[in-house]
């Protein structure tokens, strides 16, 4: 099964949409400690290393954390009795998958060494 590609402008400002919409909802003043943070931290991780494992595209990757992370603290913000909606639940989210990402492309992604010679 293909997926549909997104241009790597059109990804990028698909990710500060949803950095914008997060920072846009209301949600109650926390830390940035604690172990909350480290869940969120947690699940960034594994999803941005996971998506670039698949695709070996640590672009999506990335975009892959955001949007999970975005995802959860919208559903967070529509039951705001059960749950607090944060900005910094996703900002860590996004910047631990984001980094995850990054490591795991560079690990996994074939590196060579080109050179030519023209006569």
């Amino acid at each position: 099964m293909n997926l549909p590609q997104l241009p790597a402008d059109k990804a990028s400002h698909f990710v500060i949409g949803l950095v914008l919409a997060l920072a846009s909802t209301t949600a109650k003043a926390d830390a940035w400690t604690g172990p909350d943070k480290v869940q969120h931290a947690s699940a960034g991780v594994v999803i941005g290393a996971a998506i670039t494992a698949a695709t070996k595209d640590p672009l999506k990757g990335c975009a892959a954390a955001a949007a999970v992370g975005a995802a959860k603290e919208l559903y967070d913000a529509q039951y705001p009795k059960r749950h607090d909606s944060s900005f910094k639940d996703f900002a860590v989210t996004a910047a631990f998958g984001c980094a995850s990402a990054y490591a795991t492309g560079w690990i996994i992604t074939p590196k060579e060494i080109r050179y030519s010679i023209n006569f």
